[in-house]
Protein backbone atom coordinates (compact mmCIF):
# COMPACT_ATOMS: atom_id res chain seq x y z
CA UNK A 1 0.00 0.00 0.00
CA UNK A 2 1.17 3.75 -0.50
CA UNK A 3 0.98 5.86 2.54
CA UNK A 4 1.80 9.42 2.17
CA UNK A 5 -0.02 12.46 4.73
CA UNK A 6 -2.25 9.55 4.91
CA UNK A 7 -6.37 10.79 5.70
CA UNK A 8 -7.80 8.99 8.06
CA UNK A 9 -11.73 9.01 6.73
CA UNK A 10 -13.86 6.67 8.98
CA UNK A 11 -16.96 4.90 8.09
CA UNK A 12 -19.22 3.69 9.93
CA UNK A 13 -20.97 0.24 9.66
CA UNK A 14 -24.30 -0.20 11.21
CA UNK A 15 -24.66 -3.63 12.78
CA UNK A 16 -26.79 -6.34 14.55
CA UNK A 17 -26.72 -5.73 18.47
CA UNK A 18 -25.67 -9.82 18.29
CA UNK A 19 -22.96 -11.85 19.64
CA UNK A 20 -20.43 -13.78 17.72
CA UNK A 21 -22.25 -13.53 14.31
CA UNK A 22 -22.14 -11.63 10.97
CA UNK A 23 -22.90 -8.13 10.46
CA UNK A 24 -24.89 -6.83 8.07
CA UNK A 25 -23.30 -5.48 4.90
CA UNK A 26 -24.36 -1.98 5.04
CA UNK A 27 -21.67 0.54 5.54
CA UNK A 28 -22.33 4.30 5.72
CA UNK A 29 -19.33 6.73 5.11
CA UNK A 30 -18.23 10.20 5.84
CA UNK A 31 -15.24 12.75 4.83
CA UNK A 32 -13.34 14.60 7.78
CA UNK A 33 -11.60 17.24 6.75
CA UNK A 34 -9.45 18.35 10.02
CA UNK A 35 -6.07 17.58 10.57
CA UNK A 36 -6.21 13.89 9.66
CA UNK A 37 -3.33 13.73 7.93
CA UNK A 38 -0.78 10.61 8.98
CA UNK A 39 3.03 10.27 8.21
CA UNK A 40 2.97 6.55 7.11
CA UNK A 41 4.39 5.69 3.58
CA UNK A 42 5.53 2.94 1.79
CA UNK A 43 6.50 3.01 -1.66
CA UNK A 44 4.93 0.09 -2.72
CA UNK A 45 4.74 -0.70 -6.97
CA UNK A 46 2.40 -3.39 -8.24
CA UNK A 47 4.61 -6.20 -8.46
CA UNK A 48 5.24 -5.56 -4.61
CA UNK A 49 2.14 -5.68 -3.65
CA UNK A 50 0.96 -8.82 -6.06
CA UNK A 51 3.76 -10.43 -4.27
CA UNK A 52 2.32 -9.30 -0.70
CA UNK A 53 -1.12 -10.69 -1.46
CA UNK A 54 0.60 -14.16 -2.79
CA UNK A 55 2.67 -14.96 0.00
CA UNK A 56 0.93 -13.87 2.42
CA UNK A 57 -1.07 -16.94 4.17
CA UNK A 58 -3.94 -15.02 5.60
CA UNK A 59 -6.92 -13.37 3.03
CA UNK A 60 -7.71 -9.60 3.57
CA UNK A 61 -5.00 -9.39 6.26
CA UNK A 62 -5.28 -5.51 4.95
CA UNK A 63 -9.33 -5.30 4.88
CA UNK A 64 -9.37 -4.00 0.98
CA UNK A 65 -12.13 -6.08 0.61
CA UNK A 66 -15.36 -4.53 2.25
CA UNK A 67 -19.21 -5.24 1.38
CA UNK A 68 -19.23 -8.81 -0.20
CA UNK A 69 -21.38 -11.35 -0.05
CA UNK A 70 -20.04 -12.86 2.99
CA UNK A 71 -20.31 -10.10 5.00
CA UNK A 72 -18.35 -6.75 5.62
CA UNK A 73 -14.83 -7.78 5.36
CA UNK A 74 -14.54 -11.31 3.24
CA UNK A 75 -13.84 -13.44 4.54
CA UNK A 76 -13.68 -12.31 8.29
CA UNK A 77 -16.42 -13.00 10.60
CA UNK A 78 -17.33 -10.23 13.42
CA UNK A 79 -18.83 -10.38 16.19
CA UNK A 80 -19.10 -8.07 19.79
CA UNK A 81 -21.32 -8.35 23.12
CA UNK A 82 -24.73 -7.29 23.58
CA UNK A 83 -24.00 -6.58 27.31
CA UNK A 84 -26.02 -3.56 28.70
CA UNK A 85 -24.84 -0.09 29.52
CA UNK A 86 -22.32 -0.01 26.53
CA UNK A 87 -22.73 2.04 23.55
CA UNK A 88 -22.79 -0.83 21.60
CA UNK A 89 -19.57 -2.03 19.57
CA UNK A 90 -19.32 -0.11 16.51
CA UNK A 91 -17.45 -1.74 13.68
CA UNK A 92 -16.01 1.13 11.49
CA UNK A 93 -14.33 0.67 7.97
CA UNK A 94 -11.08 2.91 8.60
CA UNK A 95 -10.34 4.59 5.37
CA UNK A 96 -6.28 5.50 5.41
CA UNK A 97 -6.45 6.91 1.95
CA UNK A 98 -4.16 9.02 0.33
CA UNK A 99 -5.98 11.87 -0.64
CA UNK A 100 -4.52 11.89 -4.25
CA UNK A 101 -5.38 8.25 -4.27
CA UNK A 102 -9.55 8.95 -6.21
CA UNK A 103 -9.75 5.28 -5.06
CA UNK A 104 -10.07 6.66 -2.14
CA UNK A 105 -9.29 3.52 -0.16
CA UNK A 106 -6.98 2.09 2.08
CA UNK A 107 -8.70 0.34 4.67
CA UNK A 108 -8.35 -0.94 8.54
CA UNK A 109 -10.86 -2.37 10.52
CA UNK A 110 -11.79 -0.35 13.83
CA UNK A 111 -14.07 -0.64 16.45
CA UNK A 112 -15.19 2.05 18.52
CA UNK A 113 -16.44 1.30 22.41
CA UNK A 114 -18.07 3.36 25.04
CA UNK A 115 -19.21 2.65 28.39
CA UNK A 116 -22.68 4.22 29.24
CA UNK A 117 -24.01 2.75 32.88
CA UNK A 118 -22.53 -0.81 32.99
CA UNK A 119 -21.81 -0.87 36.75
CA UNK A 120 -19.30 -4.37 36.51
CA UNK A 121 -16.91 -6.11 33.88
CA UNK A 122 -15.89 -4.90 30.17
CA UNK A 123 -16.78 -4.79 26.74
CA UNK A 124 -15.53 -6.97 23.67
CA UNK A 125 -15.79 -7.62 20.44
CA UNK A 126 -13.56 -8.94 17.10
CA UNK A 127 -13.43 -10.93 14.59
CA UNK A 128 -12.23 -14.26 12.98
CA UNK A 129 -11.56 -15.95 9.61
CA UNK A 130 -10.24 -19.62 8.65
CA UNK A 131 -6.38 -20.30 7.98
CA UNK A 132 -7.21 -22.18 4.52
CA UNK A 133 -3.90 -21.11 3.17
CA UNK A 134 -1.63 -22.68 5.96
CA UNK A 135 -0.22 -25.29 3.32
CA UNK A 136 1.55 -27.55 6.58
CA UNK A 137 2.14 -27.22 10.40
CA UNK A 138 5.24 -25.61 11.25
CA UNK A 139 7.01 -22.19 12.23
CA UNK A 140 5.10 -19.07 11.10
CA UNK A 141 6.18 -15.30 11.06
CA UNK A 142 2.64 -13.28 12.02
CA UNK A 143 3.17 -9.42 12.10
CA UNK A 144 -0.06 -7.29 12.67
CA UNK A 145 -0.09 -3.17 13.05
CA UNK A 146 -2.39 -0.66 15.29
CA UNK A 147 -3.14 1.99 16.54
CA UNK A 148 -5.46 2.96 19.25
CA UNK A 149 -7.03 6.10 20.71
CA UNK A 150 -9.58 7.17 23.75
CA UNK A 151 -11.29 9.93 25.72
CA UNK A 152 -12.70 10.28 29.28
CA UNK A 153 -12.46 8.05 32.63
CA UNK A 154 -9.52 5.50 31.64
CA UNK A 155 -7.10 3.58 34.15
CA UNK A 156 -4.07 1.46 32.83
CA UNK A 157 -4.46 -1.41 30.75
CA UNK A 158 -8.30 -0.65 30.36
CA UNK A 159 -8.09 -0.37 26.43
CA UNK A 160 -6.85 -3.81 25.16
CA UNK A 161 -6.38 -6.16 21.94
CA UNK A 162 -5.05 -9.08 21.00
CA UNK A 163 -4.27 -11.81 18.63
CA UNK A 164 -4.43 -15.39 19.09
CA UNK A 165 -4.49 -18.85 16.97
CA UNK A 166 -6.57 -21.93 17.72
CA UNK A 167 -8.29 -24.80 16.85
CA UNK A 168 -12.04 -23.32 17.45
CA UNK A 169 -13.46 -20.58 15.49
CA UNK A 170 -15.32 -19.49 18.88
CA UNK A 171 -13.82 -16.63 20.89
CA UNK A 172 -15.06 -18.00 23.93
CA UNK A 173 -12.63 -21.34 23.79
CA UNK A 174 -9.62 -19.14 22.94
CA UNK A 175 -7.11 -20.12 25.75
CA UNK A 176 -3.67 -18.02 24.09
CA UNK A 177 -4.74 -14.27 23.64
CA UNK A 178 -1.68 -12.59 22.44
CA UNK A 179 -1.39 -8.80 23.65
CA UNK A 180 -0.99 -6.39 20.35
CA UNK A 181 -0.16 -3.03 22.94
CA UNK A 182 2.67 -3.14 25.15
CA UNK A 183 2.16 0.02 26.83
CA UNK A 184 -0.68 1.02 29.76
CA UNK A 185 -2.00 3.41 28.37
CA UNK A 186 -3.54 3.99 24.42
CA UNK A 187 -3.19 7.34 22.95
CA UNK A 188 -5.16 10.61 24.42
CA UNK A 189 -8.16 11.51 21.98
CA UNK A 190 -7.38 15.26 22.28
CA UNK A 191 -3.89 14.91 21.23
CA UNK A 192 -4.79 13.94 17.79
CA UNK A 193 -1.91 11.80 16.86
CA UNK A 194 -0.54 8.27 17.96
CA UNK A 195 2.51 5.82 16.85
CA UNK A 196 1.96 2.71 14.76
CA UNK A 197 2.90 0.67 15.90
CA UNK A 198 2.58 -3.65 16.24
CA UNK A 199 4.03 -7.28 16.76
CA UNK A 200 6.09 -9.44 15.15
CA UNK A 201 6.03 -13.42 16.37
CA UNK A 202 7.22 -16.60 15.18
CA UNK A 203 4.54 -19.40 16.10
CA UNK A 204 3.32 -22.37 15.19
CA UNK A 205 0.43 -22.72 13.42
CA UNK A 206 -1.62 -25.62 11.49
CA UNK A 207 -3.96 -25.94 8.44
CA UNK A 208 -7.32 -25.12 9.18
CA UNK A 209 -6.57 -23.25 12.59
CA UNK A 210 -8.64 -19.63 13.15
CA UNK A 211 -6.91 -16.77 12.85
CA UNK A 212 -8.39 -14.22 15.87
CA UNK A 213 -8.62 -10.55 16.70
CA UNK A 214 -10.35 -8.70 20.33
CA UNK A 215 -10.37 -5.70 21.37
CA UNK A 216 -12.26 -4.21 24.56
CA UNK A 217 -12.48 -2.05 27.89
CA UNK A 218 -11.27 -4.02 30.99
CA UNK A 219 -13.88 -1.65 33.32
CA UNK A 220 -16.91 0.01 32.91
CA UNK A 221 -15.09 3.41 33.75
CA UNK A 222 -18.28 5.77 33.25
CA UNK A 223 -18.65 7.51 29.65
CA UNK A 224 -14.81 6.35 28.68
CA UNK A 225 -14.52 5.24 25.59
CA UNK A 226 -11.55 4.00 22.95
CA UNK A 227 -11.12 3.78 19.28
CA UNK A 228 -8.79 0.61 17.99
CA UNK A 229 -7.65 0.59 14.23
CA UNK A 230 -6.00 -2.90 13.44
CA UNK A 231 -4.37 -3.21 9.68
CA UNK A 232 -1.79 -4.97 7.30
CA UNK A 233 -1.88 -8.87 9.23
CA UNK A 234 0.68 -11.33 7.08
CA UNK A 235 1.62 -14.33 8.12
CA UNK A 236 4.27 -15.78 5.93
CA UNK A 237 6.49 -18.71 6.44
CA UNK A 238 9.12 -18.48 8.87
CA UNK A 239 11.85 -20.77 7.41
CA UNK A 240 13.55 -18.78 5.02
CA UNK A 241 12.02 -15.48 5.31
CA UNK A 242 14.26 -12.55 6.15
CA UNK A 243 13.68 -9.89 8.87
CA UNK A 244 11.84 -12.00 11.02
CA UNK A 245 12.32 -10.07 14.08
CA UNK A 246 10.30 -11.03 17.18
CA UNK A 247 8.27 -8.16 19.33
CA UNK A 248 6.51 -4.97 19.65
CA UNK A 249 7.63 -2.73 17.09
CA UNK A 250 6.99 1.08 15.93
CA UNK A 251 6.84 2.12 12.46
CA UNK A 252 9.70 4.35 11.73
CA UNK A 253 9.04 7.35 9.86
CA UNK A 254 12.02 7.17 7.34
CA UNK A 255 12.95 7.92 3.59
CA UNK A 256 12.28 6.68 1.16
CA UNK A 257 9.54 5.37 3.31
CA UNK A 258 8.26 4.07 6.71
CA UNK A 259 10.45 0.91 8.43
CA UNK A 260 9.80 -1.42 11.59
CA UNK A 261 12.14 -1.07 14.45
CA UNK A 262 11.73 -3.24 17.52
CA UNK A 263 13.21 -3.03 21.02
CA UNK A 264 17.12 -1.54 21.19
CA UNK A 265 16.75 -0.59 17.42
CA UNK A 266 17.36 3.26 16.54
CA UNK A 267 14.70 5.62 15.23
CA UNK A 268 14.82 9.29 14.90
CA UNK A 269 11.19 9.52 14.43
CA UNK A 270 8.54 7.56 14.84
CA UNK A 271 5.90 6.60 12.22
CA UNK A 272 2.29 8.88 13.21
CA UNK A 273 -1.28 8.70 12.57
CA UNK A 274 -3.67 11.62 12.83
CA UNK A 275 -7.20 12.25 12.87
CA UNK A 276 -9.70 14.74 13.75
CA UNK A 277 -10.50 15.08 17.94
CA UNK A 278 -13.57 16.38 17.17
CA UNK A 279 -14.88 13.90 14.60
CA UNK A 280 -18.01 12.08 15.27
CA UNK A 281 -17.87 8.61 16.14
Amino acid sequence: MTRSRLAILIGVLLVLALTASAFADLVVTYTSTDDTWSEFTIQDSESRTAAAVENSLIDNGDFTKWGTKLGPSDPWTFWKDNKAGWTAGRLHEVDLALPANQDGINNAMGWFIQHSGAKEGGYYAGAYQQLNRIPAPGLYYVSISTTAFSDGKTGPYNSVAWYAISDSSNPAEVTDWRELFADQFVCANGDGVCNYVGRDETVSVSPGQYFHLMVGRKFPEFLGWTMFVIDDISIVAADGTPNTSNGFFNWCNGSPEDFKVHSGEKCANTTKIHWDSQQTR
